[in-house]
C-alpha cells in the first residue's frame, strides 16, 4: 500500500495535536488520544478532545481518529464510547 504513518502519542512525551501539526503533510497520523486522559478524564471531556482534534484535522487529512493503542478493560466504556460519538458528530456535520 505504500502508506507511512506513526500511531501511539502519549500526552506527556509528544502529544498527537503536536505530532499532526509537525508531520501531518508527510506521514499519517493515527490514533492518538492517550490512554491515560481515556482512562480519567471525564467522557465529556474525551468527547470535547475528540472534536477539537477532528477540527483540527479534517481539512488537512492524514488523520485517523483512535487511542494511543488498543483498548483495554481498564478504560471506562462511557469514554470510549464518546470519542466514537464524537467522530460519528462529527462526520453528521
Amino acid at each position: 500500500m505504500k502508506l507511512d504513518g506513526k500511531h501511539s502519542f502519549e500526552d506527556g512525551i509528544y502529544p498527537v495535536e503536536e505530532a499532526f501539526d509537525w508531520w501531518h503533510e508527510r506521514i499519517a497520523i493515527m490514533g492518538g488520544i492517550d490512554m491515560d486522559f481515556l482512562a480519567r478524564k471525564t467522557p465529556g471531556k474525551v468527547y470535547q478532545r475528540a472534536i477539537k482534534l477532528l477540527e483540527q484535522t479534517s481539512h488537512k487529512g492524514g488523520f485517523a481518529l483512535g487511542s494511543g493503542n488498543s483498548i483495554p478493560e481498564f478504560i471506562p466504556m462511557e469514554n470510549y464510547m464518546a470519542m466514537l460519538r464524537a467522530a460519528s458528530d462529527f462526520n453528521s456535520l
